[in-house]
């Protein structure tokens, strides 16, 4: 991420933006709104000029409003305005979504409490309900098979991280065309990469759920298509972990793990659904299980801990 010549500040918040005018406001009226003061809000409109609402903060001193020259979907915008940050600390925050005011306080007494904290994120208020977070901790191995086994939901996309400019690379989020399906749950291994990832226990983070968003247009992927982005995540996913365990026996039986989506954490229903069509995958766990065993950083998995349910204040 390159460094500008203005103070450098202690937080950045990268807002990538799309047909936004209807709540861009209010999200950038919550990022403002933090008990910390020292923070830089960046904003990339992504496939147009800034939306009239924008206009209001054109001047403001803490806000920066970015046009990329052309159209580049919601995966390349989020690598955009997130190249731009420049603070110790930085964040994606999506366009429809608000902070409660101590949002960043509260992330950033995690991350100088815990120096083997990357990432830390709080619990996500919905107008469904309550999304209580999952936590991923213990050496890389051990983060590395939590993730493939277990989880789905982004909660550490939202997620405040130290800023690593030099390392940057490794944390760009990757493809996975034509849909991008599950990109935000790839970002949550490479994030697992630099640390563990804490949860505050508070709802201090507003989600909204859009008939617009990518989430909602991947409900309606058609069903081969779908099946096919799920094998490439999780094709994806392996070779992440490949380069971070170096184990083929133990990533192996990982992805063929997550390949069957039932036995992932929070994976979406339209998903599981499709692919309780098919037979369910023998074997697997005892696999594991062997492959962790022959591997004396990761602790044995026992009966049914890779099919384990991530529980309050629990990994």
């Amino acid at each position: 991420m390159p460094a500008g010549t203005r103070h450098q500040p202690l937080v950045s918040i990268c807002i990538p933006a799309y047909r936004c005018e209807a709540f861009i406001s209010a999200t950038i009226h919550s990022a403002l709104g933090q008990t910390v003061d020292d923070i830089e809000i960046i904003i990339s409109i992504d496939g147009g000029p800034p939306p009239p609402a924008l206009e209001a903060f054109r001047d403001h001193p803490q806000v920066r409003i970015l046009t990329p020259p052309v159209r580049l979907g919601w995966v390349r915008n989020s690598n955009y305005v997130l190249g731009k940050a420049r603070g110790q600390f930085f964040m994606l925050l999506p366009h429809d979504d608000l902070l409660a005011p101590s949002f960043v306080e509260a992330c950033l007494n995690v991350l100088v409490r815990e120096p083997a904290c990357f990432a830390a994120y709080s619990d996500i208020a919905t107008a469904q309900g309550l999304m209580r977070a999952t936590e991923v901790r213990g050496t890389t191995a051990q983060r590395v098979q939590h993730v493939m086994c277990n989880l789905y939901g982004g909660y550490s996309f939202r997620a405040l991280m130290r800023r690593h400019p030099e390392q940057w690379h490794l944390l760009e989020l990757i493809p996975n065309p034509p849909t991008d399906f599950a990109v935000d749950s790839l970002w949550i291994m490479q994030q697992s990469r630099f640390g563990e990832l804490r949860r505050i226990p508070q709802a201090l983070y507003w989600k909204a759920f859009s008939e617009t968003s990518v989430h909602a247009r991947w409900a309606h992927v058609p069903p081969a298509e779908l099946l096919e982005a799920w094998r490439n995540h999780c094709l994806q996913m392996g070779h992440l972990a490949r380069t971070l365990v170096g184990d083929d026996a133990l990533v192996s039986a990982m992805v063929t793990h997550r390949l069957d989506a039932r036995r992932v954490h929070d994976a979406p229903h339209y998903l599981k659904a499709l692919i309780g069509a098919g037979d369910r995958p023998t074997g697997t766990r005892r696999s594991i299980e062997l492959a962790v065993e022959k591997r004396a950083a990761v602790p044995r998995c026992g009966r049914g801990a890779c099919e384990r349910r991530p529980t309050q204040g629990m990994v």
